[in-house]
């Protein structure tokens, strides 16, 4: 597990370097991935701003000229579940925790938002980029 807190600042710098230098971001179309994104920790927001599959940068607390075509949104706990080397079952991919929010109604998972179509035009490579966050936690372990 990284030394450095989900969330902060180094852990977000670890992040970016574990995606920019994984080699499937940069096959079938990963390298295309253009759309930011925004990851909600609780009351924390980031922007992930992507170009090319590549992060560009994470912008903390993102304002109004700040652009993103969806997000992931989930309290603390369930992102700390999400990137355990082994997380639980519904808290292991983005699809099937947001199915347990949005169609199941429960609590404790994330939550997709935004555009709908550019989430699911961008699904593999947001789900890479997604389960690099778990990469990145556990100091390159299991994917």
């Amino acid at each position: 597990m990284t030394e450095a807190e989900l969330a902060s600042h180094e852990w977000w710098e670890q992040y970016k370097e574990t995606v920019n230098s994984d080699p499937e971001m940069q096959v079938r179309g990963h390298d295309r991935f253009d759309e930011n994104f925004y990851v909600e920790l609780g009351d924390e927001r980031f922007l992930v701003a992507m170009d090319g599959g590549q992060v560009s940068e994470v912008i903390p607390n993102p304002g109004l000229n700040q652009e993103w075509s969806f997000g992931v949104e989930g309290d603390r706990e369930a992102w700390e579940e999400f990137v355990r080397e082994v997380p639980p079952a519904f808290n292991h991919e983005i699809v099937a925790s947001n199915y347990r929010t949005q169609v199941k109604g429960e609590s404790g998972h994330l939550e997709l938002t935004g555009n709908n179509r550019q989430i699911f035009q961008n699904l593999r490579p947001f789900q890479r980029a997604l389960d690099l966050m778990r990469h990145t936690h556990n100091n390159g372990g299991n994917l």
